[in-house]
């Protein structure tokens, strides 16, 4: 059986690993923008490429999971906020 506290420990794990990931690749990728526009969304694809594996076997472990959750979110996030900035 679960511990319905649990989710009220792990969102603010998440919220902070979303917030986290989202600002780096954002400030990564503007950075990036300033020589080429592609070469900012090519490289932060293939840095979250790189990192999936690693991450989704984290997805096992019931407290790194959160941070699974938020740091997913936060690359779609960046990725969003990237388009929206570059383009």
């Amino acid at each position: 059986m679960r511990d319905p506290d649990v989710r009220w420990t792990g969102v603010p794990v998440a919220v902070i690993s979303a917030i986290l990931v989202a600002v780096a690749l954002t400030a990564f990728g503007l950075e990036l923008a300033r020589v080429h526009p592609l070469l900012a969304i090519g490289l932060n694809l293939v840095v979250v490429a790189g990192a999936a594996p690693t991450v989704m076997r984290w997805l096992g472990v019931p407290v790194w999971r959160w941070a699974v959750y938020g740091a997913s979110a936060g690359a779609v996030l960046s990725f969003v906020a990237l388009a929206a900035l570059v383009f």
